[in-house]
């Protein structure tokens, strides 16, 4: 069953229910799976000074992480055959229940926490334990996000579920480091797995008292194959892309994740109980990087173009891991930290996001778990090379040297390909259009209805009421058919030349509104001609800016009479919401909620003169103004 369309009026994030409950849970995950990381790491000594510090951290992601292999395919696979919201709290208790049985199995320890190497199995079985539920619950979180937040509102979701999830994490790993675990003494090590027990086994009771919508139906729950999930995935390129991404991304964070201890041994000489904290303090860091990019993501609001936002995370990424891994110089290291968590964080939500968006409801939590498990796969051998290879600590910055111009290469030449890729007829107008869009959907807020009444093809007059500056920008974001806009010659400066031969305004010699009548015929055949050749040509039938107010002024009958006679279809379109200002500048900088509202087109009859169809322009535009002014009422 396909997800609902959004409705008029939406709730914001904030007054959802729904999604504080899953934001609070996921908060309690990011504290307590901190918890056993690091206890984990106490219980094994991983921060002696002969230690291999990178290999037993990597050592216990490794075993975190392997029970993704085969739980993730089989959490996608329930996720899409049981209530998603008791599946989530089952996980979560159970991951309670684990922390609490190991809290119990050192209670009458004492004195220092290390365990002898014959008894590191036991760290080791209760972290695959514990990561079985994580990878069964990870990809129903992701399967149900979008059946409790609204498709307008997703970007913005997934940004706060994930950095809660590392402000969590961060706060956990100061803490921990800092107050609540000592390498030293084992009774700390109790204290902070009975912490992490009690997140996950109250929080977990939260999912409970969700409310997501259409759930999976029992009747076709038998039709729900994995056969049928990888069937789906092959069949669309983009799904297949977007799952390498997002192994990519993964992989990385593994890479660096452990990295940090190599950086923090070789670079700063660091070891013990100060190397414990500031692996605690750089951590944290690269959380606050991440928290910084999920509110970057929040501010771009906007699923359309996230190619481009991905593929600038991934480049930047890897420009600050490789500067991480090659200078020693500690307020660098501070910065790459904070720039990869940043612009990391950037990527994976971008990613996830378009990955939720594409992927129907009764497939979903399947894809997730193909997905989590292909990115597992190829962490989970990450993280066994780091641990197994010898003198793991040097040998994991040089494949950070290696790693960061891999995503620069891979960043840039996605970049450039998403950017040149496009329904314009050339390279550089496909570049126009997708910046023009990523600008208008993010910093202008736009909102496109009725895109679908722009015919696919043949000649088509679009006219709009004319407000701002902004509006032919607005109005081209909206259309996936290049739309010619009539510009003056005098405004043609050479040094748009690159833009001009994009975009292929049509350029005229004078106004037609106030040009003599012979000069104006010869412009008007001009325009016909280009209708003739099949373009879309943009009009505003007002003449100019509604500068002070929003009432429709006369109109014009020049798109009246150039459609009629190059037997072209009109599409109406309203324009709202933009800047009232004189200034030209306010028009592109300010932020607005802008919309643009295409009406069903129509054929002026041969019979009809201008003014009749003037008029009848007229009256459809004003009647997509009051749907329009009804629309943003209810919302308010």
């Amino acid at each position: 069953m396909p997800d609902p369309a959004p409705s008029a009026k939406h709730t914001p994030l904030w007054r959802n229910p729904s999604f504080t409950l899953m934001w609070t849970s996921t908060a309690a995950s990011g504290f307590g799976d901190r918890m056993i990381m690091l206890a984990a790491l106490a219980l094994l000594g991983g921060l002696g000074q002969t230690a291999d510090s990178a290999g037993f951290l990597a050592s216990t992601q490794f075993f975190f992480f392997a029970p993704y292999l085969l739980f993730n395919m089989i959490g996608g696979w329930l996720a899409d055959h049981l209530p998603r919201k008791w599946l989530l709290l089952g996980c979560d208790e159970s991951r309670g229940l684990i922390l609490l049985g190991s809290f119990f199995l050192l209670l009458s320890a004492s004195g220092d926490p290390v365990l002898p190497a014959s008894q590191h199995w036991h760290v080791y079985a209760a972290l695959a334990a514990i990561g079985s539920f994580a990878a069964i619950f990870n990809p129903t979180r992701n399967a149900i996000v979008p059946q409790i937040v609204p498709p307008h509102q997703l970007q913005s979701g997934n940004a706060v579920i994930i950095v809660i999830n590392v402000v969590a994490s961060m706060v956990g790993m100061v803490l921990g480091t800092n107050y609540i675990i000592n390498p030293e003494d084992v009774s700390t090590v109790r204290h902070g797995l009975m912490y992490g027990s009690m997140f996950f086994l109250i929080s977990g009771c939260f999912f409970a008292f969700m409310r997501p919508t259409h759930g999976i139906r029992a009747a076709t729950a038998h039709r729900r194959s994995m056969r049928q999930a990888v069937n789906y995935a092959i069949c669309h390129r983009k799904t297949i892309m977007l799952i390498a991404v997002n192994t990519m991304v993964w992989g990385s964070a593994a890479v660096v994740s452990t990295g940090v201890m190599g950086v923090l041994k070789i670079h700063q000489n660091l070891n013990g109980e100060e190397l414990f904290a500031q692996y605690g303090n750089l951590s944290a860091l690269m959380g606050t990087g991440m928290l910084f990019g999920a509110a970057a993501v929040v501010i771009i609001g906007t699923r359309r173009e996230s190619a481009i936002v991905l593929s600038t995370g991934l480049l930047l990424a890897g420009l600050f891991t490789l500067i991480l891994a090659a200078i020693p110089f500690w307020p660098i290291t501070y910065i790459s930290s904070f720039c990869i968590g940043l612009f990391g964080n950037i990527a994976i939500i971008s990613a996830i996001t378009v990955l939720q968006s594409i992927c129907p409801n009764y497939v979903r939590g399947r894809i997730m778990g193909l997905n989590a498990m292909i990115n597992t796969a190829f962490t989970v051998t990450v993280y066994a090379i780091i641990w197994l290879i010898p003198k793991s600590d040097y040998w994991v910055l040089v494949i950070m040297l290696v790693l960061g111009p891999i995503l620069m290469i891979c960043g840039i030449t996605a970049l450039v390909g998403h950017l040149r890729s496009g329904p314009m007829p050339n390279k550089m107008a496909n570049v126009c259009w997708r910046l023009n869009r990523l600008f208008n959907f993010s910093w202008h807020g736009l909102t496109v209805y009725g895109k679908q009444h722009i015919p696919e093809d043949g000649p088509v007059v679009i006219a709009a009421n004319h407000t701002t500056a902004m509006d032919p920008f607005l109005i081209q974001a909206g259309s996936i058919r290049m739309v010619r806009w009539l510009m003056l010659t005098s405004y043609r400066l050479p040094a748009g030349n690159f833009m001009w031969n994009a975009i292929d305004p049509i350029c005229i010699e004078h106004d037609l509104a106030t040009d003599q009548r012979g000069n104006a015929m010869r412009q008007v055949r001009q325009i016909v001609g280009e209708l003739k050749k099949g373009h879309v040509v943009g009009m505003f039938p007002e003449g100019s800016l509604q500068y002070d107010n929003r009432e429709i002024k006369d109109f014009e009958d020049g798109a009246a009479a150039v459609a009629r006679l190059a037997g072209a279809q009109i599409v109406p379109c309203w324009v709202d919401g933009t800047v009232v200002s004189k200034s030209m500048l306010m028009h592109v900088l300010k932020p607005t909620h802008s919309s643009v509202t295409f009406g069903e087109p129509f054929t002026p009859r041969r019979d009809q003169s201008p003014a009749e169809i003037t008029a009848e322009i007229r009256q459809r535009i004003l009647e997509l103004g009051q749907r329009e002014a009804a629309r943003r009422a209810d919302e308010t």
